[in-house]
């Protein structure tokens, strides 16, 4: 018999991928959950300000300093304002957006991503760790609470790691989507049908039980196995796919913004039963020229786009059962560079909303005036120099509680919250 001589690098590789293999083993896949006959429970937007927003002309306002740099051209002229309890900088469309829906949020500054690259950002602030491995909390909703939707976990086009726990769905193309939920349905005639729906209904069912004989096989290798699940999954829940596609409004009637078609599209799935869980983005935040010309205008499409969610849900009647959390990859300096534009600041913030939640109209404030991190006490969220810096690790434990999204998740993707910090406990 050979004999393989392994170094003690290659073993160490071969022990870690062991255990890594034997810690997702311990997580229930996507194909384990009895799927719900009808979704009643609540549903969870992410919405991705892509390329590192600034937090000092948003919801985290600042002043200029004696003596220091100018933070904000606005600030020369201008006056930190106010909605509720949240301050606001005056610039684009901030004293509308605010003013609105102050109630409905918890503003989060302060937030320390540890790093200024977009990647690692992105990854961190999306994952709640600097290292690839850990699913989107989107992902982990879905997984834990309505793993069987159809669409359950949908994405634009933002952070969408799923650790293989669910598969999530990238919704970019409207009419691409329809082809895709009605194939049997005319693209140019919709009231009619390639084949005869009565005997396509027969070929389907001869279909499913010739692929669940393939499920059942012995042989099958792990990765066959996964894919096999996942497609019978997905041509199982098919059916509920048609309550999708009948509200999906004709193109003259679909939002002509892309940002808001995102809205659009994700608070129908979520009111058909398709989804339960979404990643919206808006890209163009990362400024590092003339960045009053830019940055303004995205914020004020990020605020109008977000108005619109708020608008459409509670139209369509589930703005009650709504949680959305909206981030960045991080911040923009508290100064301007050459170029009159703003680099990558780690500090950064999150914004959490809901209908009249109890912890609205709160702002945690971890920064001081230039921007800088502050130490907060975790339970009473006040400054504290014996306090702990708030981590991307921290809002992703809180709301991972808040959202009821724990056991095997918590123990498989451990975020290592020795302390926890009481976002939602105050009232």
């Amino acid at each position: 018999m050979a004999h393989i001589k392994l170094s003690r690098r290659d073993l160490w590789h071969s022990l870690n991928k062991v255990a890594a293999t034997a810690a997702l083993s311990a997580v229930p896949m996507g194909r384990l959950f009895a799927a719900p006959q009808d979704y009643t429970g609540r549903f969870f937007m992410t919405i991705q300000a892509e390329g590192a927003w600034d937090t000092a002309s948003f919801c985290d306002p600042k002043m200029n300093v004696a003596g220091e740099s100018i933070i904000n051209h606005w600030a020369t002229s201008g006056d930190i304002d106010t909605a509720g309890n949240l301050p606001f900088a005056p610039v684009a469309n901030n004293a509308a957006f605010f003013n609105k829906h102050y109630n409905k949020m918890l503003v989060i500054n302060g937030i320390d991503a540890q790093t200024n690259s977009h990647s690692t950002g992105v990854l961190h602030n999306w994952s709640g760790r600097n290292s690839a491995g850990f699913p989107s909390l989107t992902a982990l909703f879905a997984t834990q609470h309505a793993p069987q939707l159809p669409l359950s976990y949908l994405n634009y086009g933002g952070y969408a790691e799923t650790a293989r726990l669910i598969r999530y769905t990238r919704l970019n193309d409207v009419n691409a989507l329809l082809s895709v939920l009605t194939p049997n349905i005319l693209p140019w005639d919709r009231a009619q049908t390639f084949q005869n729906p009565e005997m396509l209904a027969v070929v389907k069912e001869h279909q499913q039980a010739r692929l669940q004989r393939l499920r059942r096989r012995s042989t099958n290798l792990p990765r066959a196995q996964y894919t096999m699940d996942a497609y019978y999954t997905a041509r199982q829940n098919a059916a509920g796919l048609e309550d999708f596609a009948a509200v999906i409004p004709s193109s003259d009637e679909l939002q002509s913004n892309s940002f808001m078609q995102q809205m659009q599209m994700t608070v129908l799935a979520f009111k058909s039963g398709a989804a339960c869980s979404a990643d919206a983005v808006l890209n163009g935040f990362d400024t590092h020229a003339d960045h009053d010309a830019e940055q303004m205008p995205k914020l004020a499409e990020l605020t109008d786009g977000i108005n619109y969610l708020w608008d459409y849900a509670t139209q369509q009647g589930i703005a009650d059962r709504l949680t959305v959390l909206i981030a960045s990859d991080f911040a923009r300096t508290p100064w301007y560079n050459s170029s009159s534009g703003k680099d990558h600041w780690p500090i950064g913030s999150a914004i959490v909303m809901e209908n009249n939640p109890s912890w609205g109209n709160r702002v945690i404030a971890g920064t001081d005036e230039k921007q800088n991190v502050l130490k907060l006490n975790s339970n009473t969220l006040t400054p504290d120099t014996k306090g702990n810096v708030i981590y991307p690790k921290h809002i992703h434990q809180a709301i991972r509680d808040y959202l009821g999204i724990g056991g095997v998740f918590n123990d498989t993707f451990n975020l290592n919250t020795s302390e926890q910090f009481n976002f939602f406990g105050l009232g």
